[in-house]
């Protein structure tokens, strides 16, 4: 190998800490949490900011309400004492309030308790940074100060100078704001997350806190000044101080064979195996890889060699030759079916977290799924046949199936695909077969009696049955009626099915009030043993309108299906409460995907009754949940892959005893959820004259 252009990312890891902290005498910032989030996850992000996600006491992400000045020191010590026993960088953001003191520029970090007039109760940044800074075996500090007075967090370089490293050390900060200028909405902090996910066109391989970056923040942060300062006194650092990697291909980056996952690996071990300053090519070819392969396998021992890590490069290096082999596979076989959204939902169904896709979508879930996803007592290609069966499966090709099954019999992975082939068709199976349970003839209260039908039974048409309510309240519906409709489901089920999902209909009055799932059927909750999706019964309406409002579901639907973000309009008190632009927003299409609310409305029926017809997913808090309104974003946003299979697993998780003392679950939001299968059953309803009960279907 020789001394090629060296990549981010082939150095030791890089930490981070994320600080978000609110101020009791300066007011709640409403978007503070969600973006300490946002910028959290893309600096973590393993295509992006490359960063180590750390959970528990010394976690990287730290957001609260009633934090202590010394809560904000010592995460920021004991984040700088994880990166020095890595020799790694560290990536330090704080979001919140901020102050100088009069006739000064230094900035003051607000938390909990602080109060403009007493710097005691606040934390100087400068001093903070230089601390770090300084501390021996970290690799340099790039800071982000989303503050008011932001400029003022730059530290006195005599300071660093007069440290013990004697100066030789790096450091970047990104600020908010002039020294005499405040800060609005967390703009710099969602602006940089978005420039670190869309890329800085032409700046090459790696994003910098330098003028490019400054530039594009400054482009997409109105009203205040966005600034940088940079020290660097090290002149034996191995890489810049790099904060991302451009996703944006750099000129001439193309044919690479690895991505940024697997060059990550591959960096760590050659860099542990061999310190005598080896450098890795960019972009990695096969040829490249074939020639490590063979330096490897030489095995020559000297004294910048560490035998230790020699198996290690041979193994990594031997599954980087057989993800590229994979993806190149893929790509074949699958040629005629391949899009972004077939690839999620193999994701999905596989069992691989939303963080396995990379800026390259094939080759990061490859590399993942043979790095990362493996656990310490399974067979090492058992993830990555799971994930090649959950392809089989989505692509519906039996001949698709029997190529990828032999390539897991090269593996000596035929066992793990073949289980996890007949464990997807099962829940295929299951996921076909639900019951649907409509209360539409409730009124203004609860129905006499409610209708079901037993879907995906191969008849051509689903069965149908009315059954009443022993009286007209919640325990006579949800109690005994539902259970009524469970148990003549299950005399209709094929010998081997399980009846597991349960999808309940219900007018707005109703869905404002009532949690279906938490209706006790026989001796358990109804959520207990089933999946309990929510619908709202208007989409069955054989009135004429209905037909028009699923058409333009079904189009939103398919329009969200080409989204890189999350899509949802998150509406707060002030939209709700301004009915006629509300009203204006909804018939001109602003709102026909997924509308949020950040609160839970004290007439929440009355603002469902609105929302119901024109947006096919609505999703609130409920009314005695803990997480705070910015919360919720944030929940949603992490889990919406999942969404809305994930929803009722939360539910019953916030039922058990590991959900005491938490803080913000996603069993805290409720929803009502019209996707295109559901659409589908309701086809049948649209435009139609319904004479009698008897003539239905």
């Amino acid at each position: 190998m020789t001394d090629g252009q060296h990549r981010p990312g082939d150095g030791p890891r890089r930490h981070v800490l994320v600080v978000g902290a609110q101020c009791r005498s300066m007011g709640a910032l409403t978007r503070l949490e969600e973006a300490a989030r946002e910028l959290h996850t893309v600096l973590t992000d393993p295509a992006c900011g490359g960063c180590a996600h750390r959970t528990g006491e010394r976690g990287s992400l730290l957001v609260g309400a009633e934090l202590t000045p010394e809560d904000v020191r010592r995460a920021v010590r004991e984040a700088a004492g994880t990166a020095r026993a890595d020799n790694a960088v560290l990536v330090v953001a704080l979001l919140g309030h901020g102050f100088t003191p009069p006739q000064q520029s230094e900035l003051y970090y607000m938390v909990a308790g602080s109060t403009t007039g007493s710097t005691l109760s606040a934390v100087n940044v400068g001093q903070l940074l230089a601390e770090a800074v300084d501390e021996p075996g970290v690799e340099g500090v790039i800071a982000v100060i989303d503050t008011c007075h932001a400029t003022g967090a730059m530290p006195d370089a005599r300071r660093i100078a007069g440290g013990v490293r004697a100066g030789r050390t790096r450091l970047s900060v990104v600020t908010a704001a002039a020294a005499d200028q405040a800060a609005r909405g967390m703009r710099l902090s969602f602006a940089l997350a978005d420039v670190l996910r869309e890329g800085i066109a032409g700046a090459g391989p790696a994003v910098y806190a330098d003028a490019r970056l400054t530039d594009a923040l400054r482009a997409r942060t109105v009203g205040q000044v966005v600034g940088r300062f940079e020290y660097d006194n090290d002149p034996f650092a191995a890489e810049g101080l790099w904060l991302a990697r451009n996703v944006r291909p750099a000129p001439g980056a193309a044919g690479g064979v690895v991505g940024p996952l697997g060059l990550q690996d591959l960096a760590e071990a050659v860099t542990m195996w061999r310190r005598d300053g080896i450098r890795l090519p960019a972009p990695l070819t096969l040829s490249d890889l074939g020639e490590l392969d063979a330096f490897a396998r030489e095995g020559k021992v000297d004294g910048s060699a560490d035998p230790r890590w020699h198996g290690r490069v041979r193994q990594v290096v031997a599954t980087l030759l057989r993800c590229a082999g994979t993806v190149d596979l893929l790509t074949t076989v699958l040629a005629s079916v391949l899009t972004s959204e077939l690839l999620r939902e193999a994701r999905r169904l596989s069992g691989l977290p939303a963080e396995a896709e990379g800026a390259e979508l094939l080759r990061g879930l490859v590399e993942y799924a043979a790095l990362r996803a493996p656990g310490a007592d399974e067979p090492p290609w058992k993830a990555s046949a799971r994930f090649l069966a959950a392809l089989s499966q989505v692509s519906g090709s039996d001949e698709v199936a029997a190529r990828l099954r032999a390539w897991a019999r090269d593996l000596g992975a035929v066992t793990e695909f073949n289980d996890a082939l007949a464990e997807f068709a099962r829940r295929r199976q299951e996921g076909e077969l639900r019951l649907v349970v409509s209360l539409a003839g409730a009124l203004t209260d609860w129905p006499e009696e409610v209708d079901a039908w037993l879907v995906g039974t191969g008849e051509p048409l689903p069965v149908h049955r009315r059954f009443a309510c022993a009286s007209p309240d919640r325990a006579g519906t949800g109690g005994r009626a539902i259970g009524t409709a469970l148990a003549w489901a299950r005399t209709l089920l094929p010998a081997t099915a399980t009846l597991v999902h349960v999808d309940i209909a219900a007018p707005a009055h109703l869905l404002a009030r009532w949690r279906p799932e938490e209706s006790k059927v026989g001796l358990r909750l109804l959520g207990v043993n089933h999946d309990v999706v929510v619908r709202w019964s208007g989409r069955m309406d054989p009135a004429d309108e209905s037909a028009e409002m699923n058409d333009a579901a079904r189009k939103a639907l398919r329009s969200m299906a080409d989204c890189t973000t999350v899509p949802v309009e998150w509406l707060g008190a002030a939209v709700l409460g301004d009915h006629a632009a509300l009203e204006r927003g909804l018939s001109t299409g602003r709102y026909d995907t997924v509308v949020g609310l950040d609160h839970h409305p004290d007439a929440l029926q009355d603002v469902l009754e609105q929302l119901l017809p024109y947006a096919p997913i609505i999703l609130w808090p409920r009314q005695d949940a803990r997480p705070s309104d910015e919360g919720l974003a944030g929940l949603v946003r992490e889990h919406w892959q999942s969404l809305p299979h994930g929803l009722p697993a939360a539910y019953r998780n916030r039922w058990s005893e590991q959900h005491e003392g938490c803080v913000a679950c996603l069993g805290d939001v409720r929803a009502i959820w019209h996707d295109e299968p559901w659409l589908e059953f309701c086809r049948p309803f649209e435009q139609r004259v319904v004479a009698g009960p008897e003539e239905e279907w």
